[in-house]
């Protein structure tokens, strides 16, 4: 009986050697890309075949309840394909191999190099001049590596060399002067020496709720849309890469959350070196960023807020994504010509018109565009009713144009005029604002009865087939839909970084002549007159139609 035991036994240890020898574990190599969220430096990994969150977790010297932490989503499972983050452990950070200093140096501290972090910076932080950091380090060319250990001496550790400093000033990303002007198009060539680029480094300016006052405006400042925004220009770069083999990006990503002032990133050196800024995303933020920006030859896009186009009057290096409200109403000229019968309605609050109704007015004037106005205080009711309709016609189309974004006051007037078309049969087509798409009380039936013309910056058509593959990558990496912001994102990476690299200079220098349709918007550059910078014209004009389907028209105005 022992001997069948032992049998048995002997049996079962062969089996298992025989499984551990047919049984291959995925190799798994520790990524390359890093992120900077909330001031915490993460791995981005990309799950591949085979890989469990065991030998992830293993390869990275971390443990599993910790991946999952960061990663909620994947208590639910691993995919291949998903991108995950992984925390950098502080014994993670590789130091460089020692270099023999002046031991008579005394060392005020050991500084480990942030991604983010340029020798600058650095040199500014401890008080010390950029020569006496290379000098302690042996640094080649005052070359410095991410994770690399910095010995930082004391200043006036060493006599100033003029080698080195004619070294640093090599390296610097100062393209032209100081002095330069704004609108200086004498010396604006001064800053398109490069034709192409060998490597693009990309700063990213997002607020993503590191401090509790991100949140300024309910309509657009909330953290979560900008980490889907971040979601999606992430997923544009993957895209990007596939597309470029061998392009060279290094992207900084910045929480602006985390500094007090605009000025204070500036001052940090997060930004020194950048071929192109994509953010701030807030207006109040975005000219100590310009005016650096100039001064050093590095472009400013600017991603969401359409009212700050105004900088592209003086500055030639500034990129409007968003389009301005003029342009957005200039979509009614696409529908309406001088023979229309044309009606403006609007509030009358007692005060000066809205900033909205004059620009209408002066899209109308500019087309030559008669026009009969209806103004009212929602107070009036259906007493306006035979007020509307002395404007209106039997025998033509009306084109109402409704000046507004008060849901109550845009709710009256819709009311009003189904009441007309009902009851007396008149043909009325409708033209609102991209806000009326949010309205909760409305009655969909006006929008879709009276043929609501709207003309917006961006319009996601679900039928196309690059939104569906779009749609399909983003759900598979991150479990979720994408917002608006994921598709913005995606675009504004899209254009800008995927141009950059396949055309330098002749994009930079001739934006205007690449438009594009994108997966959310489309983008017509016009450059400001004098030289000035760009503004996006771009529209998508939605209508809503009887059988309640929308049809996207496209649009580029000048």
């Amino acid at each position: 009986m022992k001997l069948i035991n032992i049998l048995y036994i002997s049996l079962a240890m062969l089996l298992a050697q025989g499984c551990f020898a047919q049984y291959i574990p995925a190799k798994i190599e520790v990524s390359t890309e890093q992120v900077n969220i909330n001031g915490s430096l993460f791995y981005l990994h990309k799950v591949e075949e085979k890989q469990t969150l065991y030998s992830i977790a293993k390869a990275y010297n971390t443990n599993i309840e910790n991946i999952i932490k960061d990663n909620p989503t994947l208590s639910s499972g691993l995919k291949e394909g998903t991108l995950i983050y992984i925390r950098v452990q502080n014994n993670q950070i590789n130091s460089v191999s020692e270099k023999t200093t002046n031991s008579s140096v005394q060392l005020q501290a050991q500084h480990v190099v942030k991604w983010y972090e340029s020798l600058s910076s650095i040199a500014k932080k401890y008080g010390v001049t950029q020569e006496e950091i290379s000098r302690a380090n042996s640094l080649v060319n005052n070359k410095i590596e991410t994770r690399q250990v910095l010995k930082i001496p004391f200043p006036g550790s060493y006599e100033s060399s003029q080698v080195s400093q004619k070294t640093d000033s090599l390296n610097t990303a100062i393209i032209y002067d100081d002095n330069l002007n704004r609108n200086d198009s004498s010396k604006k060539p001064e800053l398109f020496k490069r034709k192409n680029y060998d490597k693009l480094t990309v700063s990213l300016l997002l607020p993503l709720g590191s401090s509790n006052d991100s949140i300024k405006n309910k309509d657009i400042k909330q953290p979560k849309n900008f980490l889907e925004f971040y979601q999606g220009f992430l997923l544009a770069l993957e895209d990007i890469k596939k597309a470029n083999p061998g392009i060279q990006l290094k992207i900084n990503v910045v929480d602006t959350d985390e500094y007090q002032s605009s000025s204070n990133i500036i001052e940090s050196g997060i930004l020194d070196n950048s071929n192109i800024i994509i953010g701030p995303v807030f207006t109040e933020n975005i000219e100590p960023i310009l005016k650096y920006a100039n001064r050093q030859g590095i472009y400013v896009v600017s991603p969401m807020d359409p009212t700050s186009d105004y900088f592209a009057d003086e500055y030639f290096n500034f990129y409007q994504v968003s389009t301005p409200v003029s342009y957005q109403q200039r979509g009614i000229l696409s529908a309406v010509n001088i023979f229309s019968n044309v009606t403006l309605i609007f509030e009358d609050t007692g005060t000066n018109p809205d900033n909205l109704v004059k620009i209408t007015q002066d899209v109308l004037e500019s087309g030559k565009i008669r026009y009969n106005t209806v103004s009212y205080s929602i107070l009036k009711g259906r007493s306006i009713l035979p007020n509307m309709e002395h404007q209106l016609k039997q025998d033509k189309v009306n084109h109402v144009i409704v000046a507004s974004n008060s849901e109550a006051f845009v709710s009256d007037v819709l009311r009003n005029l189904n009441l007309l078309k009902s009851q007396k049969d008149y043909n009325i087509v409708i033209y609102g604002t991209p806000r009326w798409r949010s309205f909760e009380t409305i009655d969909i039936n006006y929008y879709h009865g009276m043929n609501l013309n709207i003309s917006m910056q961006y319009y996601v058509d679900y039928n196309k087939d690059n939104i569906k593959e779009f749609l399909s990558k983003f759900r598979a990496i991150y479990n979720s839909e994408p917002s608006p912001y994921a598709f913005q994102a995606y675009d504004i990476a899209s254009y800008f970084i995927g141009n950059m690299w396949r055309h330098g200079n002749d994009f930079i220098n001739n934006t205007q002549d690449y438009k594009m349709e994108m997966l959310h918007s489309d983008y017509n550059f016009t450059r400001k007159e004098n030289n000035g910078g760009y503004i996006n014209t771009a529209i998508r004009r939605v209508i809503y139609k009887p059988d309640f389907s929308t049809s996207d028209i496209r649009g580029f105005f000048r």
